[in-house]
């Protein structure tokens, strides 16, 4: 064979297999786990701007010979719960101010969050979960995000929605290793590990987003904090259906896998110690709260792994009825009905 011919079919050869991985590409963008299509979501998103005020910019920015002028004119652009009417006149609160916008920490987690969290890829991922959103709730709307630096508060959500305006503590995303969440005891290392930035666009649907449309029904047993549990990751999944399962929930790959490969197990224990209708605090926290590992299944064990029986049972309950669309499922509060309907029976290894 002539070498002109050989080049030939070398050129053909791959120009067939990158069509084979374009064809494939483009099957996942129009497949994915919410079963809608590229082209429904390029429509809707379409349909809405999203904007996100980076109210830690304005206020390092500053001219700090004129505050009083300065937070006027920021009090135009941002609401009352960030700056009261009149507090530009207020000297205690400007003396404030100025300590926060010179205290050495502060200018550094604002450095660190200027590298870390960028406005235009935040948007692109946001973009694409809200027109997910506006697909499944197309009357609802899209809420005015808002990011600030409070100063690694760790006991304020570091997420939250207030008047449908959404609040996002961009210190709290700056890496599972950075240097200032070591200094703080109280912040252990199983939830530093979802200080990280990739957790940010999921955990604005997961803590926040979600109780736009999530049923309030009173939690009394541990499957109905299962149940509900269940739900908002649920919710949270079809507004990321391309990724992977352990962020959703916020495991290492190592949790996520026993998780996955236990499921059974865990399942099993609590029907067979009647827990799944006990009502206790410490029974319900034992599997719903944040903890580095779920008692009694040892050390290498994820916590919240009731939580996490609660999305496979959302999942099951859903695969099994299909015409439940997600609203349907969001409002339902008869926690019964889903758990005899998702028909869940994961076996044990």
């Amino acid at each position: 064979m002539k070498l002109k011919t050989r080049i030939i079919i070398i050129i053909i050869v791959i120009f067939i297999l990158i069509s084979a991985i374009f064809v494939l590409f483009l099957v996942r963008k129009t497949t994915p786990k919410n079963n809608i299509t590229f082209a429904e979501l390029k429509e809707t998103k379409q349909q809405f701007n999203l904007s996100i005020l980076r109210y830690e910019d304005d206020l390092f920015s500053l001219d700090m010979h004129n505050l009083p002028q300065e937070i006027e004119r920021l009090s135009q652009i941002y609401p009352p719960y960030l700056i009261e009417e009149g507090s530009w006149n207020d000297p205690m609160l400007l003396e404030g101010l100025k300590a926060y916008l010179q205290d050495t920490i502060m200018i550094a987690l604002y450095e660190d969050v200027k590298k870390t969290i960028k406005t235009d890829h935040l948007l692109k991922e946001l973009e694409t979960a809200f027109g997910y959103y506006k697909v499944f709730f197309p009357d609802d709307s899209i809420p005015q995000i808002i990011t600030m630096i409070p100063g690694l508060d760790i006991y304020m959500p570091s997420i939250y929605i207030w008047d449908d305006i959404l609040y996002v503590n961009v210190d709290m995303y700056l890496g599972a290793d950075y240097q200032y969440y070591k200094s703080i005891d109280e912040l252990p290392v199983y939830i530093a590990e979802r200080c990280a930035p990739e957790y940010l666009p999921i955990d604005i649907f997961k803590k926040a987003v979600v109780y736009k449309q999530l049923g309030r029904s009173p939690r009394i047993t541990l499957i109905d904090n299962m149940i509900t549990e269940g739900k908002k990751l649920y919710f949270t999944e079809m507004m990321f259906p391309y990724a992977a399962e352990r962020l959703i929930i916020g495991y290492s790959e190592e949790k996520y896998q026993w998780a996955t490969d236990y499921l059974g197990n865990v399942w099993n224990y609590m029907i067979e110690k009647n827990e799944l209708f006990g009502k206790s605090d410490a029974l319900i926290r034992c599997y719903i709260e944040e903890a580095p590992f779920t008692k009694p299944f040892g050390n290498e064990s994820p916590g919240r792994m009731g939580t996490f029986i609660g999305w496979k049972l959302i999942q099951s309950f859903m695969k099994n009825n299909p015409e439940v669309t997600l609203g349907e499922l969001m409002q339902e509060c008869d926690y019964q009905k889903i758990l005899n309907n998702s028909k869940f029976k994961p076996q044990a290894k």
